[in-house]
This record gives structure tokens, C-alpha cells and sequence, in this order.
């Protein structure tokens, strides 16, 4: 294979749990001499998403299974961590969940974020007038159907009784067909599919909605927000993992009431609708710019005796 025919590596690099078996693999048919060191990078506590869609689920075969799923990729999650010689988190959380799980304890080389390069692109213009009230993610990921189905179930309708011309705009590929099945009005709801471009959708955007029940690791979304300049409304799920204040950088409320009363706050003030977006923008510049986070992937890997030599898988 690939690895064969380029080797030998000096080390190797998992993103996330799905490529460390690929990883691990290379190491043990390294041949004779120094093995690879092993890096992974944790994207998220894993079986804690399976968890919680299960808490949520009404079908009770449905629910043992994924129950029973959970547990199973819990003991994989803690099994993989112990094999690799480096293990960094996008968040603390998931590291605190994963060792959680472990009767020893599990490896954390460091907790390195999501991050983006907001500095380089101004924030995007919103029109003054804007009454889009946007979700953007793939919905064939499963908790991003949950969350956008919960929102547009039992938040939105209040949002229209307080705000009648807001549209709710579903952004993202596979998108959920019950969505159009809960009677929200047509001119209300505008579902598009993938984009090539989001831009002129967020051009129009009053509130980037987040309103998962499910999740681990960080949001990108979230990131991404922020860098766009957008007022954001989250459950503290969805937030997880990411320095959020409420009031300052995001809105943050679990409850479909007070979900929708904060989506109605940004629709009605302009001025609370302002601050939310700039301190946001302000958020992503400081803390989540990639150019300073990253050096931290100069220490793990300068633990990586011959690093500067070699491949690097």
C-alpha cells in the first residue's frame, strides 16, 4: 500500500478517531529501528454523541440499541487513546468525558481548538432590514437534524407569533424531510440544500441559530459565525467546549421559550443585535485565530525525537 511504498515515517498523524486504526497500523509494520511516534487528534468524546441522541429518542428499541452502541465505542474511544504516544483534545470537555469512561488515565498532550483566520476577511455586510433566521450544517449528521427539527418544531413558532415576516433558511445538504411537514408557512421557511456559497444568505441573516441537543467536540459552525460577523443563538450544548458568554459574544438558552425570546431579541433590537455580533467577531480575532492557537503543534511535535527528518504521514 501507500504507506509501504513511502515509509519509513518519522510520525504519524490521526484527525480524529475514525483514522486512528489507519495510524496505528502503520506503526506496527514499521520495520526494524525506531517505530513512529503516534499522534491523534480528538475531535470529539465520541460515544457521547451516540448518548445523547439516545437520551432523546422515543423509540425504546432504538434507544437500548444506541444505549448498547455507546457503551461498545466508549470502551473502543478509551482502548485507542491508551495505543497512541500523543493524544490532543479540541476540547477539555472531551477529554473529561473520555476519562470518564477509563479505569486509568487517559493521555492529554493538550487542548487545541477549531480555529480559523477571521483577520483575514472582513465581516460579512448584513442588510439593516435582515429577517433570515439561519441554521447552516450538514443535516445528514444526525444532530444537526435533531437540533434544526427541534427548533423549527417548538421555537420557531413563537419566533413567528412575535415576528411574522422572519424566515427560518435550513442550509445543508440531506436536509430532513419532516421539516416540511411541521406547517410552518411557506413564505416562512426557505430550505435550500448544499451551497457553494452561504454568503448572500447570511448577507440577509438576523440570527445564526445553533440549537443542537446532541453533539461533541466544538462547533465550527460557531467559529465560523463569529469570523462572519453574526449575532449567534445557542444551546449550551451546541456551545460546548467554547468560550462562550452569554450576553457578550452569543446568546445562550436551552428551553424552546427561551430559545425563540432570544431569536426575537435580535430580530427586534438592532442595537442588542449590533453588540452580540461585534463582541462575537471580537471572540473568533482573539481567541481562535489559528496563527496562535497552532503553535501548539510545535510542542507536541517537538516531542517527536526525529521530527524534522523524514515523513510525516
Amino acid at each position: 500500500d501507500l504507506t509501504a511504498q513511502a515509509g519509513p515515517f518519522d510520525a504519524v498523524h490521526a484527525d480524529q478517531l475514525w483514522m486512528a486504526p489507519y495510524a496505528l497500523r502503520v506503526k506496527a509494520r514499521a520495520a526494524s529501528g525506531t517505530p513512529p511516534r503516534t499522534i491523534m487528534d480528538q475531535h470529539n468524546a465520541v460515544y457521547m454523541i451516540l448518548r445523547r441522541l439516545a437520551e432523546a429518542e422515543r423509540n425504546p428499541v432504538k434507544r437500548m440499541l444506541m444505549e448498547h452502541e455507546a457503551d461498545k465505542l466508549a470502551g473502543f474511544e478509551v482502548a485507542t487513546c491508551a495505543a497512541f504516544d500523543h493524544v490532543t483534545w479540541v476540547t477539555q470537555e472531551d477529554h473529561d468525558a473520555v476519562q470518564a469512561v477509563a479505569a486509568a488515565p487517559v493521555r492529554n498532550d493538550g487542548v487545541l481548538p477549531i480555529c480559523g483566520s477571521p483577520e483575514d476577511a472582513p465581516p460579512i455586510a448584513r442588510r439593516p432590514d435582515a429577517k433570515r433566521v439561519t441554521f447552516l450544517g450538514g443535516l445528514h449528521y444526525p444532530p444537526n437534524a435533531q437540533g434544526v427539527l427541534w427548533f423549527a418544531e417548538h421555537a420557531f413558532p413563537q419566533v413567528l407569533a412575535a415576528q411574522p415576516d422572519a424566515i427560518l433558511t435550513v442550509i445543508g445538504k440531506q436536509p430532513p424531510e419532516a421539516l416540511r411537514s411541521l406547517g410552518i408557512p411557506a413564505r416562512n421557511l426557505e430550505i435550500t440544500g448544499y451551497v457553494d456559497d452561504p454568503q448572500p444568505y447570511l448577507a440577509e441573516t438576523a440570527a445564526f441559530v445553533v440549537p443542537l441537543l446532541a453533539g461533541g467536540g466544538m462547533r465550527v459552525k460557531i467559529i465560523d459565525g463569529w469570523s462572519w460577523g453574526l449575532p449567534i443563538v445557542s444551546t449550551r450544548i451546541g456551545a460546548e467546549g467554547i468560550d462562550a458568554v452569554d450576553g457578550v459574544n452569543m446568546l445562550l438558552a436551552d428551553a424552546p421559550a427561551d430559545f425563540a425570546a432570544a431569536v426575537i431579541a435580535l430580530l427586534a433590537d438592532p442595537a442588542q443585535n449590533a453588540k452580540i455580533a461585534a463582541g462575537g467577531r471580537q471572540w473568533a480575532v482573539e481567541r481562535y485565530n489559528w496563527r496562535t492557537v497552532y503553535r501548539g503543534w510545535d510542542r507536541i511535535y517537538g516531542a517527536t525525537p526525529t521530527a524534522t527528518a523524514g515523513n510525516h504521514a
